[in-house]
């Protein structure tokens, strides 16, 4: 039952969504899997760059991110519809459990840190993007490495944020 309540919801959605288009698109709605569930919107002011707003959900933990984003074509040569996009900006993490490891001793179990903790930190971004050119979706390859502030260790890096993420773009 709750399968074909989706289905409706989704059918709903794109009859009722703005004619999308696939080679230049100026908005996208965004869902990512990988180490944190994310949902996000992209804005592209030229064909250039643009701004992503961006929820991330994880294991123990809720992230609400803005980045500047850049596009570039990934090989202008031979294919028009790979684009690399890079950029950076800041977020603000809730997390109610967070392991830390030593650099020193990887070897070593981690620290878990128990309670409730506010982080603001900054973000980096990397991807690469696959744009549809006769339908309104993209695919992409994401990796979003960032750096948090105020933390149960005062400083935390977080290297390991992939994930894959499928676009509707209008």
């Amino acid at each position: 039952m709750k399968f074909i309540k989706l289905y409706i919801s989704i059918i709903l959605l794109l009859t009722f969504m703005p004619e999308g288009k696939g080679q230049d698109y100026k908005n996208a709605v965004r869902m990512s899997f990988g180490t944190y569930w994310s949902a996000s919107y992209k804005r592209l002011f030229n064909q250039e760059d643009g701004a992503m707003a961006m929820l991330q959900y994880g294991e123990n933990s809720l992230v609400i991110a803005g980045l500047r984003i850049f596009h570039q074509p990934a090989f202008p040569t031979t294919s028009s519809k790979w684009f690399i996009s890079y950029g950076y900006g800041a977020h603000l993490a809730y997390r109610t459990k967070i392991k830390s490891s030593n650099f020193f001793r990887p070897f070593a179990p981690p620290i878990v840190h128990e309670g409730n903790f506010v982080s603001p930190g900054m973000d980096g971004y990397i991807g690469l993007e696959y744009r549809f050119l006769k339908y309104p979706f993209a695919l992409s390859a994401d990796y979003m490495p960032n750096f948090e502030f105020f933390g149960p260790g005062y400083f935390r890096m977080n290297l390991n944020n992939i994930s894959v993420t499928a676009a509707f773009v209008f």
